[in-house]
């Protein structure tokens, strides 16, 4: 074999690592950090389409541009969501548990985080720039967001 050859064989699979880093490809990301990310236009998309467990309740019903970031076995989500409309009425003011386990590309940097939040069922959820952000952080294996009697 050629140096050339040799040379090819080294440097086309840096050369395709490369090409996937730089793409930006979530799809690649996902799948090796074991996430899924869903993004819906409305509260009645994301409850039609929202994968592995329901929607979350606290979900405001004038909220648009709906974005998760989950783990695929459910136990850590960062939500994010459009809205200028309260949170629903269950949702009370709480010490603050946890932080998003991951940030996403679209959700909000934050230097630090309040103490108090809103508890939304299994959720925490604070005001963030004329929308929700909202996590669910399991507290024992397996555990995922229970969901919320209507």
């Amino acid at each position: 074999m050629t140096i050339r050859a040799h040379a090819l064989l080294i440097l086309l699979p840096l050369a395709a690592g490369l090409v996937l880093t730089t793409t930006g490809c979530s799809a690649i990301e996902n799948a090796v950090h074991k996430t899924h990310e869903e993004r819906f236009a409305d509260r009645a998309a994301a409850e039609q389409g929202w994968k592995g467990v329901a929607a979350p309740a606290w979900l405001p019903d004038d909220a648009t541009d709906i974005r998760n970031l989950a783990t695929n076995d459910e136990t850590n989500s960062v939500i994010l969501a459009r809205s200028t409309a309260p949170l629903p009425a269950g949702c009370r003011e709480a010490d603050r548990r946890s932080i998003p386990f991951d940030t996403a590309s679209w959700a909000p940097t934050l230097d630090r985080f309040p103490d108090r939040v809103e508890r939304c069922g299994d959720y925490e959820v604070m005001r963030v720039d004329g929308a929700w952000l909202g996590w669910f952080t399991a507290t024992e294996a397996g555990q995922t967001p229970a969901p919320v009697a209507g």
